[in-house]
């Protein structure tokens, strides 16, 4: 029973396969279908735009047409499953003029499926029944690249100028899309930075409200751009007067003020991060003529760093505590010299040397010509007449006192043999 059961179907669908063949190949009667949303192209744009500067900006087939065929049935079935390949394509070549047009279209337009020739087809209704198009002039314009900068910062560090690889963009389109453009922009949105930026960013265009434009029927010659935003630590800096003790004060006598106390700059963490001051050139105590003295001194940045305070040079005022200046006079009987050959003898033509010296308010009374020597090394000069030689003064007896202006103190002598001194030798 089984057995029968199965040769009963197979016999079924045998035959109903043979009658669907019969249908199909012999009989294979006419029908018709309605297909929808054929997508339209249009041939020919480029040439319009490259040639005469017109555009298409609008059309009544944007969401395609819809086409009835008449045809056999097998026809119309493999139209039907192959209906993606299916298109139509109006000629745009011809236009010319900045208007809108009602154009005619036939079966020809159509590109069908491989698997269906045109001559088993008959179109019939067509909706819309023309296409419209709307050309527009081309207009070519160039607006700026704004790049809107939302950075937040860590604490201690600034921007520098952002860079771009483009400033601006060439857009090209029809008239009443261009003329509401105003810029293109960009927006570099970023939090708690504390290294240099580098990003590349969309472009948005934009009027003049900064509302987005419908950028559909523009042409942009840019649609991104990279940027770089460098950022930099700040730190204040101190500046630092550098003492050199003589003369009679010490740091400890010295009261000192710069102004700018410090100065801010910017840079490379690496650098900044160790700087601790800036260190003026050396204030020489020894070289200070009085004991209130306002000095210049330039300010030397670090390498890579910027002296974002703008100062270029700190004024350092230098006060002497508890010390007084005198002058006074050193007769040639305290002069003396080393480093003298002893068949040489010394005529002094310097009699009197006139020295400044600083001392505590206290002592600097108290020093007399007795408490001065004036010593001169002879030991690389030589023999002659009329000699300037240098000299070093020292102060016996007063702790803390000192020659002002030191290495500035020479005499005149004559340097002669033994022999030729006579009565006017000195040692």
């Amino acid at each position: 029973m089984q057995n029968k059961k199965w040769l009963s179907l197979l016999c079924a669908i045998v035959v109903s396969l043979g009658l669907w063949v019969y249908v199909v190949t012999v009989e294979n009667p006419e029908g018709s279908i309605t297909i929808y949303n054929i997508p339209v192209t249009f041939s020919g744009q480029d040439l319009l735009r490259e040639d005469y500067d017109l555009l298409i900006t609008d059309s009544n087939v944007a969401n395609g047409v819809e086409l009835s065929f008449t045809g056999k049935r097998s026809v119309l079935t493999k139209l039907q499953e192959n209906k993606s390949e299916l298109q139509l394509a109006i000629n745009v070549t011809y236009l010319r003029s900045a208007q809108t047009y009602s154009l005619s279209y036939d079966i020809n337009d159509l590109t069908l499926p491989s698997s269906v020739s045109i001559q088993d087809l008959v179109l019939g209704t067509k909706d819309p029944s023309a296409v419209s198009v709307t050309l527009e002039n081309q207009i070519k314009k160039t607006i700026p690249i704004v790049i809107q900068q939302n950075v937040r910062l860590q604490e201690g560090y600034m921007t520098d100028r952002l860079t771009q690889n483009y400033s601006e963009v060439v857009i090209e389109g029809p008239q009443k899309v261009i003329d509401q453009i105003s810029k293109a922009q960009a927006v570099l949105d970023r939090e708690n930075v504390g290294q240099t930026i580098t990003a590349t960013l969309p472009l948005t265009i934009v009027n003049d409200n900064g509302e987005p434009v419908d950028t559909t029927s523009l042409s942009c010659n840019v649609t991104e751009v990279e940027v770089t935003l460098p950022v930099l630590m700040y730190k204040d800096v101190p500046l630092e007067a550098p003492l050199i003790e003589g003369g009679g004060a010490t740091s400890a006598d010295v009261v000192l003020d710069i102004k700018p106390r410090s100065i801010r700059l910017s840079g490379d963490p690496a650098v900044l991060e160790s700087l601790t001051s800036i260190k003026l050139s050396n204030v020489d105590l020894s070289s200070l003529m009085t004991n209130n003295e306002t000095l210049s001194r330039t300010i030397v940045i670090p390498e890579g760093c910027t002296n974002i305070s703008g100062e270029q040079e700190a004024s350092v005022n230098v006060q002497i505590k508890n010390k007084a200046i005198r002058q006074m006079r050193i007769s040639s009987s305290n002069f003396q010299y080393i480093g003298l050959s002893p068949e040489y003898g010394v005529k002094f033509k310097t009699t009197l040397l006139l020295v400044t010296i600083r001392a505590g308010e206290k002592d600097i009374s108290q020093i007399t010509e007795d408490n001065l020597r004036v010593v001169a090394d002879f030991t690389a000069v030589e023999p002659g007449d009329a000699i300037y030689v240098p000299v070093k003064i020292y102060i016996d007896g007063f702790e803390g006192a000192g020659v002002v202006a030191p290495d500035d103190y020479r005499i005149l002598v004559d340097i002669v043999p033994v022999d030729e001194m006579g009565e006017s030798t000195a040692e």
